[in-house]
């Protein structure tokens, strides 16, 4: 925590000139043609509201009929002491005379470009504007207002969670949220908020007394860790405080102008550390307010436009065609726009619904389906398109959190199996561990998880190892590979390579899932792909920061693996070598393909890869599905369209915001539903195969485009084309012009 308050009050000193700038103008134009749009009032409280956010800080934006702008606030780090990733609050703001009695000049518009919604009501000459705009440097929220008329304002905090509230059963309709609890023999409960008396604000904040992480680490049979690794709950203190110009408290929960003017200034500032009492964490949310205020707000709104101008410059794609084409490209925007509101924080993004959970069929914001947990095969979906995209600075809280927990998770290791590396669960905290309902409560001197669904999934981290590979491929950052991918790599592998027997000097994978799929088989392909794949690319790209020991022990693991299983007449690969029924809709045998890039485009035995492709038994897309992202990387447009078409229009007809996407197997928005198309039309467009760049390798002729990709080694490419007509080709550097293949 110490790190986050340092990065806090660093971002709160910045106040240099901003550049100018650099997103082309063509591109600009493209750019705000996608703006989300609304000419009435919602109806239905947040489900008609739009996101908004600065990477750490989020808000859900809505103005309700014949009443007042609310703001869902959320923040990436507000983890309470029943585990749960809660909503900082929610706030009212209420303009008198009140310009939103009806439709009448209403206007609400997500500023893309600008990142920002842009709210005007009323008649000519009567009109109100109103900017709300969350600071890309620094942790404020700030709601602008300007009439026409002198108007007075009011903002009251309306309280999530006004009284104490234990959940009563793991029957309860809130119980999934609380995933992780439900066996507890301690029911999982959650203090109030306390609102806070102050001359100068309204300020509330929720504190963590209490804590599961001692009994996580006891019920998992390592308390012995206990006091080694620091608990990421007790005494964590989140909340926030709201100041303005010319306002002043009438009470606790509400500031009221001071007198009517036509222009008002309110500021959310939302802040989470753990201290030791609560008057230090008022201390430090006060400095950081006096530190924030210290700047000029028109630096600030130029500094946060300098954010986003460079952020639209890193790439884009636009298509155009027909109707499909129109959505999928306002589709990719609006997922990438999200993923930069959420994930510049302390922890990644939620894979169901991320920070922007809403009031939803009778529950409210704090709620969401299959509760705190990270799941790595849902989680990984919407990380793995940031490096195509260029947004490398998304992806440090996704690779931060499984370097953090990396040290825990040898310590486990060791102390359940008795040899070195670390193993990661499918399902688990942002700290480490199971979540304790997989594990189990009474799974007393276990060493694996109750739940047989995971009991031998293990190939997630092989997943972030890729991801980690791919990362350093594009950048070539050398202070990446050391202190990211070789501690990992080294850990990881060395898990696989210890764990299983070897017979006549091969390992046997067994016991072994084949991901959720097929639970008691051997030599599953997830295992075996994940690291020929690997250890392949530490040899490629990394064998001049990895010791010579190093590359020994991965290259006599890679020589100690079994032959990928093939069907008897070799003409498809198989899940696993022996597997039983299936148990789930996931397709392991693809894995050959994604993630795992053994096969594909540019890549000898395509076929086989095509034909296992097509022998799938699960074809379907939408959710945490992969068959759009395989379709793409074997070069079968149709089906790649098909998919990606289908995801797009994933969408609850309920929820107003078109990229909202309604819960598959997840919660809404449900990200990784978000995360495959993504990554999809990004390998239609472009793919890396070693050092070759293959171009459009899966675009339909009916379709044009002009995108900006990045690819391996530092590599920048715009292309405008018609179907495979190319019109136009940059490239930098220039010399890699050679690489490329068309």
């Amino acid at each position: 925590m110490k790190k986050i308050v340092f990065a806090f009050c660093i971002v709160c000193g910045v106040c240099s000139v901003y550049a100018k700038n650099q997103l082309p103008e063509d591109v600009l134009k493209q750019l705000n043609s996608y703006n989300v749009a609304w000419n009435t009032l919602s109806v239905s409280g947040s489900m008609e509201s739009m996101p908004l956010g600065n990477g750490d800080i989020t808000a859900n934006v809505w103005i309700e009929k014949e009443g007042d702008l609310l703001l869902y606030i959320g923040k990436s780090d507000t983890w309470s002491e029943a585990t749960r990733l809660l909503k900082v609050g929610r706030i009212r703001i209420h303009l008198s005379p009140n310009p939103f009695t009806d439709n009448a000049g209403f206007s609400q518009t997500l500023n893309l470009y600008g990142g920002e919604i842009n709210v005007s009501a009323g008649g000519k000459g009567n009109e109100t504007r109103l900017k709300i705009w969350i600071d890309a440097n620094q942790p404020v929220i700030h709601i602008e207002t300007e009439s026409k008329k002198d108007i007075s304002v009011s903002c009251t905090t309306e309280l999530l969670r006004p009284h104490d509230y234990t959940l009563p059963s793991p029957n309860d309709p809130l119980a999934s949220s609380f995933r992780g609890l439900l066996g507890s023999p301690v029911k999982p409960a959650e203090k109030a908020d306390v609102l806070v008396t102050k001359p100068d604000r309204i300020q509330w904040y929720h504190r963590n007394e209490s804590s599961f992480y001692p009994a996580i680490l006891t019920k998992q049979n390592v308390p012995e860790l206990v006091g080694k690794y620091s608990d990421p709950y007790i005494h964590r203190t989140f909340g926030a405080a709201v100041l303005g110009s010319n306002v002043q408290p009438a009470n606790d929960s509400t500031l009221v102008s001071t007198k009517a003017e036509k222009k008002f200034n309110l500021s959310v500032y939302a802040y989470t550390a753990q201290t030791e009492t609560v008057d230090e964490w008022n201390d430090q949310l006060n400095n950081l307010v006096k530190q924030c205020q210290a700047n000029n707000i028109e630096i600030l709104r130029k500094n946060h436009y300098a954010w986003w101008d460079e952020f639209w410059n890193r790439s884009w794609i636009f298509l155009s065609g027909d109707e499909d084409a129109h959505k999928i490209t306002q589709a990719y925007l609006l997922q990438r726009f999200m993923m930069a509101c959420q994930s510049r924080g302390a922890y990644p993004a939620k894979f169901n619904g991320g920070n922007f959970t809403f009031d939803y069929k009778g529950l409210n914001g704090d709620y969401r389906n299959w509760g705190p947990g990270y799941w790595h095969q849902n989680n990984r979906l919407y990380y793995m398109p940031l490096t195509a995209s260029g947004d490398f600075d998304l992806l440090k809280p996704w690779f931060d959190m499984y370097k953090n927990m990396l040290g825990i998770q040898t310590d486990i290791t060791r102390k359940y199996y008795g040899h070195g590396g670390a193993f990661f669960p499918e399902t688990l905290n942002f700290f480490g561990l199971y979540i304790q309902d997989d594990w189990g409560w009474n799974n007393i001197d276990g060493k694996a998880s109750d739940t047989r669904w995971i009991r031998y999934h293990y190939s997630g981290a092989l997943e972030v190892l890729t991801l980690m590979l791919e990362y350093y491929d594009y950048t070539k950052d050398e202070a990446f590979a050391k202190e990211y991918v070789v501690p990992f790599a080294e850990q990881v592998i060395r898990f696989f390579d210890q764990h299983w027997p070897r017979i006549s000097g091969t390992i046997r994978f067994v016991p072994a899932n084949a991901i959720e799929q097929f639970w008691d088989c051997v030599n599953p392909v997830d295992y075996n792909a994940g690291l020929r794949y690997t250890i392949a690319k530490l040899n490629q790209s990394l064998s001049g920061v990895i010791s010579k020991e190093l590359l020994n022990e991965w290259n006599d693991c890679l020589k100690s693996l079994p032959p990928l299983p093939l069907s008897p007449d070799k003409q498809k690969m198989l899940p696993a070598e022996e597997y039983g029924i299936g148990r789930n809709f996931e397709n392991p045998e693809c894995y050959v393909i994604f993630p795992f890039k053994l096969y594909g485009v540019g890549l000898p035995d395509i076929d086989l890869a095509i034909r296992t492709y097509n022998d799938r038994i699960w074809k379907q897309s939408n959710c945490w599905s992969q068959c759009p992202i395989q379709a793409a990387l074997l070069g079968l447009t149709d089906e790649a369209c098909k998919g990606i078409i289908k995801n797009i229009t994933s969408l609850d007809p309920d929820v107003r915001f078109p990229a909202f996407w309604k819960p598959g197997s997840d919660y809404i928005p449900d990200f990784d539903n978000g995360g495959v198309f993504t990554l999809a039309l990004q390998n239609m467009l472009l793919q890396n195969v070693d050092r070759k760049i293959y171009l459009l390798p899966a675009f339909p002729e009916t379709w044009s485009v002009d995108f900006k990709l990045k690819a391996f080694d530092n590599t920048t490419m715009r292309v405008k084309s018609h179907g495979k007509t190319i019109d136009r080709t940059e490239i930098y550097p220039e010399y890699r012009k050679k690489d490329v293949i068309l």
